[in-house]
């Protein structure tokens, strides 16, 4: 894995970079919405749970004045007085008046407390029965107005809430008045209030921002007060399956309720206010993929950003490369590119500046080096050549004087023409490359002089193809060869010596070889002539020289091998087929 992390390419570790980061970003983003959605949440149902915790106390003040109006309406002195006469007096007349009376006070008390939501109002007491406006359909059956009266009875003067009566009646408020003249306590009559509970919910939820869709229950120890939600039970165990904290969501039948839980303590009642969590839900969904697909949009234009800037960059390492592999490929003078980089000053333009200026200066040394180099072969040749031509000319001359010491005139006369072309080879310093023809015809008129010296005692045959003939080779190679086997053969033998001077070819090289019986070579002797292992003697100077030159010339796969085969002495000379010839002036053809 890291191996191949190691060879990606420098955009696409910035690129991995970057969405690395990215994706790390995205997911923190994700987990911090996560977070304080929650959060939110959290606070949203607080919220929605204090709205809603209003209602209860809303609900306990309005059953809080009901119950206040009942006192009030006991400790009334025309309620006591009207009540009294009514049971004390013995006057048709004063009861009558007295039962107007109770009624006028009755209908006062009931105009001015209705707003809390009650819907008729009634005073009993023995034969007499007082009441408001009651609408049809709504009177009391008498076992339901014995039961109410009974238990105001028994609740000797406390205000008594009855839920007994909810579903079909309402809620029923009694209080049994007893006369508080002179503290007497005896009784007088019973007050029934009956409270419209849907009504009573109704204006308690008005105080909810949830007002429109608030669903209320309301449940005595003993009964199911008032249920406008959809979920319905047993009023025992409604509250205990249902509802098991103070708020909280609900599933019911497939729709989802956000409850807030409460107790009315004064009454001894459970509540639950509901609202559905559909629409919470929608919007808490709502934000949620709000959010979602504005984290989405970021990634994606901080990817499209992203790339756009690392291409904006990487194209210029794009670029440096372009100029390295050009160079590499020796390309030096097509290294520019379509972007001018000599105006920045940042660290991209430093480096193709730097670059720039390496790259001319390398051409700078190459080609003085080259210079260098080309003047320097250009003066070891010159030097070998010098070398070479005084001391054959000396050679030459001696041959003459020797001869003409010895012979007549006509020897001089040859041995003089021959001498003329070898001056006239050997000093045409325009030509470094000649035809092998050219060379061949030196070894011929150098052979004609030294056969005039050595006569029967020197035998020589020169072999060379007519298509070989006009291939080029190094001047000067050839005759130091001869000059060589005619030294070690001759002068220090005194038996004849044969001479062979051949030249043929392998497909893709001239090799012309020059052999010699009476001599040998040493093991090595170039090498050991190079390294001054062999100081050399005489002319052995000259084989030292080719190789030189050869290798100067052509490189170190042509050039000079000595060696020894079946008794004679074979010096090998290797030139190129089809050699570079851009100094030959005096060429006669192609080979």
């Amino acid at each position: 894995m890291k191996h191949f992390i190691r060879n990606l390419s420098l955009k696409k570790k910035i690129h991995s970079i970057v969405f690395f980061c990215i994706i790390l970003l995205a997911l923190a983003s994700l987990f911090s919405i996560q977070l304080i959605t929650k959060a939110n949440q959290k606070v949203l149902y607080q919220s929605v749970a204090t709205s809603l915790s209003y209602t209860g106390k809303e609900l306990n003040n309005r059953l809080d004045n009901i119950s206040t109006m009942a006192d009030m309406f006991l400790a009334d002195t025309n309620i006591q007085y009207g009540l009294g006469t009514l049971k004390d007096s013995l006057s048709i007349q004063d009861r009558s008046i007295a039962y107007k009376s109770l009624y006028g006070v009755l209908n006062e008390y009931y105009f001015t407390f209705r707003k809390n939501n009650i819907n008729f109002m009634s005073l009993y007491q023995d034969r007499y029965s007082i009441h408001t406006h009651i609408a049809a359909g709504k009177m009391l059956p008498e076992a339901v107005v014995e039961d109410l009266v009974s238990r105001a009875e028994n609740a000797r003067g406390r205000t008594v809430w009855i839920t007994d009566y909810s579903d079909q009646y309402g809620l029923f408020m009694v209080k049994h008045l007893l006369r508080t003249e002179y503290l007497t306590l005896d009784p007088l009559g019973t007050l029934i209030v009956n409270i419209n509970v849907d009504g009573l919910i109704k204006a308690a939820t008005n105080t909810s921002h949830f007002n429109d869709d608030t669903r209320y229950i309301l449940s005595s120890q003993e009964n199911l007060i008032y249920n406008s939600s959809s979920i319905k039970a047993d009023e025992r165990t409604l509250f205990g399956n249902y509802f098991h904290s103070r708020y909280g969501l609900v599933n019911k039948d497939g729709n989802s309720f956000f409850y807030v839980k409460g107790i009315i303590p004064e009454y001894g009642w459970d509540y639950v206010c509901l609202i559905p969590y559909g629409s919470i839900a929608d919007s808490l969904r709502t934000s949620l993929e709000v959010c979602l697909i504005i984290i989405a949009v970021s990634i994606g234009l901080a990817i499209l950003m992203s790339s756009s800037l690392i291409d904006s960059i990487t194209r210029h390492f794009d670029n440096l490369l372009l100029k390295m592999e050009r160079f590499a490929a020796g390309q030096s003078e097509t290294l520019q590119v379509s972007y001018d980089y000599s105006n920045r000053t940042d660290e991209l333009g430093i480096l193709h500046s730097c670059f720039d200026q390496m790259v001319d200066k390398v051409n700078q040394l190459i080609k003085t080096n080259y210079l260098n180099e080309i003047l320097i072969k250009e003066a070891q040749l010159k030097a070998l050549e010098t070398q070479m031509n005084p001391h054959f000319l000396y050679n030459t001359l001696e041959s003459i004087n020797w001869r003409a010491k010895t012979i007549g005139a006509k020897d001089i006369s040859s041995m003089t023409e021959s001498l003329g072309t070898l001056l006239r080879i050997t000093l045409d310093q325009k030509n470094k490359q000649v035809p092998l023809s050219r060379e061949l015809e030196l070894v011929q008129c150098y052979m004609t002089i030294q056969k005039y010296r050595y006569e029967d005692r020197l035998e020589y045959e020169i072999s060379a193809p007519e298509n070989l003939v006009g291939c080029y080779v190094l001047k000067l190679t050839l005759q130091p060869l001869v000059e060589n086997a005619i030294r070690y053969g001759l002068e220090e033998n005194t038996e004849g010596c044969s001479i062979l001077i051949a030249a043929e070819t392998d497909g893709s090289s001239l090799i012309v070889t020059v052999r010699n019986n009476s001599s040998s070579f040493e093991e090595d002797l170039i090498s050991k002539l190079k390294n001054r292992e062999t100081q050399p003697h005489g002319f052995g100077i000259g084989l030292l020289n080719i190789s030189e030159r050869m290798k100067l010339t052509y490189g170190d796969h042509y050039g000079l091998i000595l060696y020894n085969e079946d008794d004679q002495a074979v010096a090998q000379l290797s030139f190129p087929l089809n050699p570079s010839r851009e100094d030959i002036s005096d060429t006669k053809g192609e080979c």
